[in-house]
């Protein structure tokens, strides 16, 4: 890889939603930065900007508003609480922008629209796009990275970004170390029309089988999440309507009366990627690449927003982005909440689907407690924000 046809300070290689954001925020700041994305623009296979309902928590919507992201031309629907309930026994929380004082916790989006708001902001803030292309392989050097991709193009650089998915090829290729757990799990996506119709509330009942949620989507309708075995959910996705609706009205009896017209269904399987330290030589792992936690309380995408805060701020001032100096303060900014944000998941994963009863009487009494006293509703709150570990600046207050 002697000779090269482009250089550039950082190189990001996936254009999904926490690539892309990376990628505008890096150039606005001032750095020369390519993105390298395997999937056309405007293709209906880019699994990031499918239909997917997002929750953009609070800690979020203040990243992506900073990075002129988030706003009027982004259709979004304001969630001002968020109910938690577990079926057949007590415990219930609620929590309101009212008692925290903000206007709203979070938004819903969805994918494919927000995935257009990043089109368009790329193209605006001038970041170069490889697309379609591919990084077939690279060469750490002490001073840079040298990348040669599907086209044959060698593109050379000082920071090496894997913002390609939890089967992340560039961290495999680093060597960074990950481990990978199958929770034997799927999720099922669809939206639908509810009665009470949808307002601004987002709602999360745990049974026996998993969690389901409900989240307000912009066109009134909402957006439901199903999470239970693969088994069973590859059972459920061939169910007729009136079946799939019974079993919703039977199980979310509590909230809502009734549904009707439920839209196409999807699912994904649910994997727990850790990386405990996301870097390597001139090399950084950020999202899905770097953890890629169970959506369960709906922390993935926000994680993979805070790491992009985190890059940001960690490289503000850099003259070379990828020297061990401002990777070492990307890892102290990011790795408390990346930990704590896995432990978090993980245990609500495994503790809210163990049907024994001494688990469903531990889950209650944990939910009542929360609902009960102020410094556990509290931290609940924080976190549900987004708001963990170290303070990052695109993520405060506006």
């Amino acid at each position: 890889m002697s000779s090269v046809d482009a250089s550039h300070d950082i190189l990001i290689v996936g254009g999904g939603l926490a690539g892309a954001s990376l990628g505008i925020g890096l150039t606005q700041a001032g750095f020369d930065v390519a993105m390298v994305e395997a999937v056309a623009r405007g293709a209906e296979q880019q699994p990031s900007y499918d239909d997917r309902t997002l929750v953009i928590n609070r800690a979020s919507l203040n990243i992506l508003t900073r990075l002129g992201i988030c706003n009027e031309a982004l259709p979004q629907r304001p969630i001002r609480s968020i109910e938690v309930s577990r079926e057949g026994g007590f415990g219930h929380v609620c929590l309101s922008a009212a008692e925290l004082d903000v206007e709203r916790v979070g938004s819903v989006v969805v994918a494919r629209e927000l995935g257009h708001r990043l089109q368009q902001e790329s193209r605006a803030a001038g970041l170069t796009e490889y697309c379609p292309e591919r990084v077939e392989t690279f060469q750490v050097e002490q001073d840079r990275v040298r990348a040669r991709l599907g086209s044959g193009r060698r593109i050379e650089t000082r920071l090496l970004v894997a913002a390609d998915g939890t089967g992340s090829a560039v961290r495999q290729a680093a060597g960074i170390a990950s481990r990978l757990h199958d929770y034997r799990q799927s999720a099922m996506i669809f939206n639908m029309l509810a009665d009470p119709p949808s307002t601004d509330l987002a709602y999360e009942r745990f049974t026996r089988r998993g969690p389901i949620a409900f989240l307000p989507q912009p066109d009134g309708r909402y957006g439901a999440v199903v999470i239970a075995p693969t088994d069973w959910i590859d059972e459920v996705i061939g169910w007729n309507d009136q079946q799939l609706l019974a079993w919703l009205e039977r199980h979310a009896a509590a909230r809502f009366r009734s549904f009707s017209r439920p839209g196409k269904r999807a699912r994904y399987p649910l994997k727990l990627l850790r990386t405990e330290i996301p870097i390597g030589s001139r090399i950084v792992a950020i999202g899905n690449a770097a953890n890629t936690v169970h959506p369960v309380s709906a922390q993935g995408l926000n994680l993979g927003l805070r790491d992009v805060a985190g890059l940001i701020e960690a490289l503000d001032g850099a003259k070379d982005p990828g020297a061990p100096v401002w990777l070492a303060r990307y890892l102290a900014l990011r790795r408390s909440d990346q930990a704590e944000t896995v432990r978090y998941t993980d245990t609500l994963a495994r503790v809210f689907s163990n049907p024994s009863l001494p688990f469903r009487l531990g889950t209650g009494l944990g939910l009542a407690a929360h609902a009960m006293l102020p410094g556990l509703r509290r931290r609940l709150a924080l976190g549900a924000m987004g708001f963990r570990g170290p303070g990052l600046r695109l993520a405060q207050e506006l």
